[in-house]
């Protein structure tokens, strides 16, 4: 008899630990099915005020691009407006230009009057008598100390004329020969500007007098 009992009460035990197993495996997934319903309508929410708030956006935007639209067209208008000059009618009934009185015809230029409007170029006749050799308008090479490579060197920096030259600054033609390499650095532009200045002006004695204190563009002396 006490053998049955504890045997009742065992199973008894079993079944109450089973169904209580059972009851918390339930709930469980109750809940999670609860937790994945919440997100769902979350997420479905979001969307919901994310569609929302983009029709406010489009609804704020259209008047925008009518505006847009409208200004565009007035300014086309305008454009096509000034393309077309006002015409004014004459006395005869024919249309003719903004004015009648077409005003003073320009003669056309002469060759003439072109070569005298033009300022007059260097005597280079003058200066291959003073120097020696017939020489170029500009050619940069003339002036003492100044060959081919450095004259290309000016060249690439702006100098293209006597007067230009004249008008640089030493320290920028220093400047110019240190950044070409080391076989420049040895050439002094020291005078380079003041016979420059000499050439433009067509003081061809003068250079001559200050290219025979020279040597290789210094001084002698």
């Amino acid at each position: 008899m006490p053998y049955t009992l504890m045997k009742g009460l065992v199973w008894v035990l079993l079944a109450v630990v089973l169904g209580v197993v059972i009851g918390w495996l339930l709930r469980s997934v109750a809940a999670k099915r609860q937790v994945e319903r919440a997100r769902a309508a979350n997420v479905g929410a979001a969307d919901r005020d994310e569609l929302e708030r983009l029709r406010q956006r489009v609804a704020e935007l259209e008047p925008a691009a009518g505006e847009r639209d409208r200004l565009r067209a007035e300014l086309d208008e305008a454009r096509r407006g000034d393309a077309s000059p006002p015409r004014t009618g004459s006395p005869n009934g024919r249309t003719n230009g903004p004015t009648d009185d077409p005003g003073p015809v320009a003669e056309p230029a002469t060759a003439e009057s072109a070569a005298t409007d033009a300022e007059p170029g260097p005597d280079l006749e003058a200066a291959a008598a003073a120097i020696g050799s017939p020489i170029v308008a500009d050619d940069l090479t003339v002036v003492e100390g100044i060959g081919p490579k450095i004259a290309d060197l000016c060249h690439g920096i702006g100098i293209r004329t006597w007067a230009d030259l004249a008008e640089t600054e030493v320290s920028l033609l220093r400047t110019m020969l240190n950044d070409a390499g080391q076989r420049f650095k040895a050439h002094d532009p020291g005078t380079w500007p003041q016979q420059a200045a000499l050439l433009a002006r067509g003081a061809w004695d003068e250079f001559v007098t200050l290219t025979d204190r020279l040597d290789g563009g210094r001084p002698v002396g």
